[in-house]
């Protein structure tokens, strides 16, 4: 998987995060004793992914600081990113890229086996089962399985969802070009949209399947709440599987 590039989204200006996010980026925030960057970069390479791009904006001397000298770490910086949304973060890391991609939000711990499934080179989002973490961004699909809606509004359909969106996505060779041209549609309504309604209109385009890890130990860190949940209930399980898995993908 060697030809393949991550994509870290990790611009955001992390205002839930409240003094801790004025200071340091959330994933410059460390979970279980370690980064949560770090984290997604160690897993990656376990994977054989050698090339990866993190998209920085609020502190980005921070990344800078961090990453910067890091093999294989590429650091590309959304100056709007204070006035425009993760949409804008991902085009940018988009950018000249050519083969598969997967593209990683910042502020995530999760079990390795979420990064290995979105790694077939082929395009597909990762989903879990219920979590009750708060704030869950909902998916819908349709009859065969591939996306049709994302929400954070449970009601925002009929029908019951069929999972919460992990923050992992692949995104296959032939699928890059179109969600870079989706990208741009969907910026140029809405120039702050988040990355999730890209995702919407590249499924309107092409299968996007949507593959639904029950059990799979994950979260997402938006705010102090979030992060001492995460500490006490999912840290240690991640923790555990990654011990367990990591090692078996190297």
């Amino acid at each position: 998987m060697s030809d393949m590039t991550a994509i870290i989204l990790a611009a955001g200006l992390g205002i839930r995060m409240g003094p801790r996010g004025r200071l340091c980026p959330k994933g410059l925030i460390e979970v279980g004793g370690e980064t949560m960057v770090a984290q997604s970069l160690s897993s990656l390479r376990a994977f054989g992914i050698g090339r990866v791009r993190i998209v920085t904006g609020h502190l980005d001397d921070q990344y800078r600081a961090a990453f910067g000298t890091e093999p294989g770490v590429e650091l590309v910086h959304n100056p709007a990113y204070g006035t425009t949304g993760s949409l804008r973060s991902l085009a940018v890391g988009l950018d000249g890229v050519e083969g598969a991609c997967v593209i990683l939000e910042s502020d995530l711990i999760y079990a390795p086996e979420a990064l290995e499934a979105a790694l077939t080179g082929g395009t597909c989002l990762i989903a879990s089962g219920p979590t009750g973490a708060g704030d869950e961004v909902y998916i819908w699909t349709d009859a065969d399985g591939g996306l049709l809606e994302m929400s954070k509004d449970r009601a925002a359909r009929p029908e019951p969802p069929h999972g919460e969106l992990v923050g992992i996505t692949g995104i296959g060779a032939d699928a890059v070009p179109i969600l870079r041209e989706v990208a741009g549609a969907v910026m140029a309504a809405e120039p702050a949209e988040h990355y999730e309604p890209g995702l919407v209109a590249l499924a309107r385009k092409v299968a996007l399947p949507v593959l639904r890890l029950d059990g799979l130990a994950w979260a997402e860190i938006d705010d102090e709440d979030m992060l001492a949940r995460a500490e006490r209930l999912v840290v240690p399980r991640v923790q555990a599987a990654r011990a367990a898995l990591i090692p078996r993908a190297g």
